[in-house]
């Protein structure tokens, strides 16, 4: 899945740089600053130790989410979802900013060239030549250099401060791998394919049986004199069977007629089998893998599993790490997520 983003496309590759400006204080006079002229510029929906989450992080960071759910839902479901959705976007929110406000006290910020090497390298994923053509890429979506720049600065050392507090501290066991492995049987679970070529011989009207069958018997001898098979099939394979004249395919059991079928399982990798008579004619086949094995071996998956349980133990050490912090923290929410939506204002 590569290629040039469309705007699309560049939505969902942004979407994690979609972060809220950091570090604002919270207004001393409540839930909105006001100017001069008693206008409400925005709306505290929360205060985390001594900076505050504002409405309008809260618009931003949710957007395309709530967009997408107001496409696809309405009615009661519609008003659930978005609920749920603005109780998770504020809890990651919160999450976050705690995290900030950690790796900033631990000196964990990343430093300028850290930066522009992870915007450089967003450029590239998006296909954006120069500074231009990337401004107007996120313009497009809503976003400005100043907003991608502050949010890769978070997402930096937030990343540099779990990998030092929660997955340096993660040690996994060799034994651990081959217990999951033995546990799980259903998941490496081997469904028996064989991968093969193939020659069909229709017999045409003016072809008796035994022409047909001498016909296949001798492509079979100038493969097992040494011919490429493909050849072989180029100069002896019915044209109108479709595909490539020996063009290798994988087959599972139950997607051959039986007596092919028997051929392809039943001889080993390298094997030409005899003509095979069928419906469709006179048949040849060689065999050029073939996998019976119930299970793939602990060898080929380990490092999967590997992967996949240090994954496990990354987000379960990450929550606790997270209650923990949250526990030394002083966090008050002002504005429920059930009215978030309607604090905004917008239909």
């Amino acid at each position: 899945m590569r290629g040039r983003k469309n705007a699309a496309g560049l939505a969902l590759a942004l979407l994690a740089l979609a972060a809220p400006a950091l570090a604002q204080r919270a207004p001393a006079g409540g839930p909105a600053e006001r100017s001069s002229g008693g206008m409400v510029l925005d709306r505290v929906v929360a205060v985390v130790n001594d900076e505050a989450l504002t409405l309008s992080e809260i618009q931003e960071e949710g957007q395309p989410v709530v967009r997408k759910i107001f496409q696809d839902f309405i009615g009661l479901e519609r008003e659930r979802r978005l609920e749920e959705a603005q109780k998770r976007l504020l809890e990651d929110l919160i999450d976050r900013r705690l995290l900030y406000q950690l790796a900033k006290r631990e000196g964990s910020l990343p430093s300028a060239t850290e930066i522009s090497g992870a915007i450089e390298e967003l450029k590239r994923n998006n296909k954006a030549t120069d500074d231009a053509q990337f401004r107007a890429l996120l313009r497009a979506e809503g976003l400005t250099m100043e907003q991608v720049r502050r949010t890769v600065e978070e997402r930096l050392a937030i990343g540099r401060l779990l990998a030092r507090q929660v997955r340096s501290s993660i040690i996994i066991e060799e034994d651990e791998l081959l217990r999951h492995y033995q546990s799980h049987p259903e998941k490496f679970k081997l469904e028996p394919l064989a991968e093969i070529r193939h020659i069909l011989i229709s017999l045409a009207p003016d072809m008796d049986e035994a022409a047909g069958r001498a016909r296949a018997e001798e492509a079979r001898r100038k493969v097992q004199g040494g011919a490429e098979f493909v050849e072989v099939a180029r100069e002896y394979a019915d044209p109108s069977a479709g595909g490539l004249p020996g063009e290798a395919m994988t087959v599972h059991r139950g997607d051959l007629a039986p007596e092919i079928e028997a051929a392809a399982f039943g001889l080993p990798a390298g094997g030409v089998s005899q003509p095979i008579r069928t419906g469709a004619g006179w048949s040849l086949i060689k065999v050029e893998r073939v996998q019976t094995e119930p299970a793939a071996p602990f060898a080929e998956v380990r490092d999967a599993i590997r992967d996949q349980v240090f994954q496990e133990k990354y987000e379960a050490k990450r929550k606790e790490w997270l209650v923990n912090l949250r526990s030394r923290a002083f966090i008050q929410i002002l504005v429920q997520p059930a009215d978030l939506h309607a604090a905004s204002g917008k239909p």
